[in-house]
């Protein structure tokens, strides 16, 4: 038999390298004994399977000084952390679960965690505090992780990329084009702020407990979206107010679905134009949304520091 190659000789002696293709058949996943029992109460599902934990790492290419700007979100057990602090040292975790502190403190004993709700971070502060736009990396329970984006997109020009774990549902949602199903306020949101992109899928077999759904890796390049946020031209707010309305009443034409921002709010036309009016919602692209604010709210400066808009009730609307 003829020896290996060289490469592969020498990652068979680095067993901190695992290329997907060599890694056996992982164990079923399991958690630390006594140690942490997932809530049922807080949908927590922990990623525990090597390849994927891997593939996520390898997906990550923050540039910061010994990862200082990398954010991990929810890192529960570890699982994902303990790798990512290999390449990272100076990486900084936010846990809320009591419970996951004293399993980080001694997991990964060397790493910053900080105990707070990823939901109420300045991630704009974060950002001035770390040096520059932050790299999120996320494995939340589903719901949170939904609001989470949102509260990102809130937060955009601190946060040069997010790498989030999402029901596939969701995702799908994000990226979804014009004139489908899954188009609605995550796809006009997230297509305006930043760039999506989903990377690959996950089964429920990667997690413990297993989840009843799908999930995918999805990727918000915020950085890349920097200068389209900039010339939108309108103050988030509207731009809500007018995406919210009209998806609520997504089977409606835009002419009967506006109408009543239209009577109610001081606006600077009556009616919609005609190329607007006999349109549905899902049938009109995110930056006509942006027009149309403009068109009813006014041309206004984008914000250049942290507005509160999205984050909060826009949690439930990726459910539509």
């Amino acid at each position: 038999m003829l020896p290996p190659p060289p490469l592969l000789r020498l990652l068979r002696q680095d067993r901190s390298i695992q290329p997907l293709s060599w890694l056996q058949k992982p164990k079923p996943p399991t958690l630390p004994a006594n140690l942490f029992k997932p809530k049922e109460s807080l949908s927590q599902t922990f990623l525990a399977d090597p390849n994927y934990i891997f593939k996520m790492v390898s997906e990550l290419d923050d540039e910061s000084e010994g990862g200082k700007r990398l954010i991990e979100l929810g890192p529960g057990t570890g699982a994902i952390t303990s790798r990512l602090w290999q390449r990272y040292p100076e990486m900084v975790g936010i846990e809320l679960d009591q419970r996951a502190m004293r399993v980080l403190a001694q997991k990964v004993p060397g790493a910053t965690v900080i105990r707070s709700d990823v939901l109420m971070v300045n991630y704009t502060r974060l950002a001035e505090l770390r040096g520059g736009p932050l790299s999120i990396v996320s494995n939340l329970p589903f719901h949170v992780a939904s609001q989470l984006l949102f509260t990102l997109a809130d937060h955009a020009d601190g946060v040069r990329n997010a790498h989030v774990i999402l029901q596939q549902e969701v995702a799908q949602r994000i990226v979804a084009k014009p004139n489908s199903k899954k188009y609605g306020i995550p796809s006009v949101v997230f297509q305006l702020y930043a760039d999506p992109k989903i990377l690959f899928h996950l089964p429920p077999t990667a997690y413990f407990p297993r989840p009843n759904v799908m999930t995918s890796y999805i990727k918000l390049d915020f950085e890349a979206a920097a200068e389209r946020r900039r010339a939108l031209n309108v103050d988030p707010r509207d731009l809500r107010n007018l995406t919210n309305t009209a998806f609520r009443y997504r089977r409606k034409m835009m002419s009967n679905s506006l109408s009543r921002i239209l009577e109610c709010h001081t606006t600077l036309i009556n009616k919609l134009p005609e190329e607007y009016a006999k349109l549905r919602p899902e049938q009109i692209e995110p930056w006509e949304f942006v027009h149309l604010t403009q068109l009813i709210f006014g041309k206004k400066e984008f914000p250049k520091h942290f507005r509160r808009a999205w984050r909060g009730e826009f949690g439930r609307t990726v459910r539509e």
